[in-house]
């Protein structure tokens, strides 16, 4: 059996009509990288920034899945239009995913935000486009019966092409979206001189919703400042809901504290026993630095291990809305400096 393992992998992750798994990569901590979840998401934070991450999961697991995604969004407030991309690898033994994708988000103001002190009340539509290469390499399959008749011994790659759709509520205190990250349901084929295997996609389903709890002391006082001031102390609670037809239903569930946007915790659980802990630091108001760690809470721990996931980004304009981030220092410079001139 444990000969077999690499073979067993590739159509667990690929989501066979037997295994019970979701096809897409997926990160424990997504508000470095929102287009993953939900393209409607793409300028939500009212920021221009270039975000990295780099996760290991099941380390303990030889083979065990790796993903890398590299991703740009920028907002354009004054057109009510966000626009993104990003390029994305993911590698689990023999098996490999490498994605380059497209999102373009349309941000809707409603009546209530025409005031400059009013809150944000948006609803964005959104929609990704990508070019996916699935890769098979073929020798470093295991089998148990070398005579077997599906036996693939060579290297093959396939390249298909996908799009997601998604919509998404926000405004200063909460935010809701649905997505589907996968929408188009193609075959990905590898041939061997005997047989044909083939993995079928199929469509995921997101929904995600969080909200925003200001904590203020006495000095933060509604009569002491304006709508314009942020809370040191924020709580933002979070649900994450991921649904496949060939995969249980999973909720992630997470409680997360920001102080003074600069220091940040948080604690989840996953309904498919994982439990998960990070956290993040913003530095000179530019590059945030998180860490994220999990592990699955049941019997499988000892043989699965931990998962690891390192995020870097770093925000190059901000229009100080978003609940993370507020105007750079070259911004406040600059915004002072035209406050003199008039």
């Amino acid at each position: 059996m444990f000969r077999n393992i690499h073979y067993y992998l590739f159509f667990l992750l690929g989501c066979s009509p037997i295994a019970q798994a979701q096809q897409l990569p997926l990160l424990s901590e997504y508000f470095h990288s929102p287009a993953m979840l939900n393209p409607a998401m793409v300028g939500w934070e009212d920021i221009t920034a270039v975000t990295a991450t780099y996760r290991h999961q099941w380390a303990e697991m030889q083979g065990s899945p790796v993903t890398a995604n590299l991703n740009f969004r920028h907002f354009a407030n004054e057109k009510n239009m966000a626009f993104g991309g990003g390029i994305m690898h993911d590698q689990t033994g023999p098996t490999s995913f490498t994605g380059i994708s497209l999102q373009y988000a349309y941000h809707l103001k409603f009546k209530s935000e025409e005031s400059k002190d009013s809150k944000r009340n948006r609803l964005s539509i959104g929609l990704s486009l990508s070019a996916n290469q699935y890769r098979l390499q073929g020798d470093k399959l295991r089998y148990n019966d070398l005579n077997d008749a599906v036996i693939i011994d060579q290297t093959q790659s396939r390249i298909l092409p996908d799009a997601g759709l998604g919509v998404f509520y926000y405004s200063d205190l909460y935010y809701v979206g649905i997505a589907v990250p996968q929408m188009i349901s193609l075959k990905v084929k590898f041939e061997s001189d005997n047989a044909l295997s083939a993995i079928q996609r199929i469509a995921h389903f997101y929904i995600n919703a969080g909200v925003r709890i200001e904590l203020r002391d006495k000095s933060q006082s509604a009569l002491k400042r304006t709508n314009k001031e942020k809370a040191k102390h924020v709580l933002m609670p979070n649900i994450w809901i991921k649904y496949a037809p060939t995969s249980p239903l999973n909720a992630h569930l997470s409680m997360r504290y920001m102080w003074n946007q600069v220091l940040g915790a948080g604690l989840g659980f996953s309904t498919d026993g994982t439990a998960i802990i990070d956290f993040n630091i913003l530095l000179k108001k530019r590059l945030r630095i998180g860490y994220a760690f999990s592990l699955p809470v049941n019997n499988l721990t000892p043989h699965l291990g931990t998962n690891h996931e390192i995020m870097l980004t770093y925000v190059f304009g901000a229009g100080g809305n978003g609940w993370m981030f507020e105007k750079t220092p070259q911004q406040l410079e600059k915004k002072n400096k035209n406050q003199t001139i008039e």
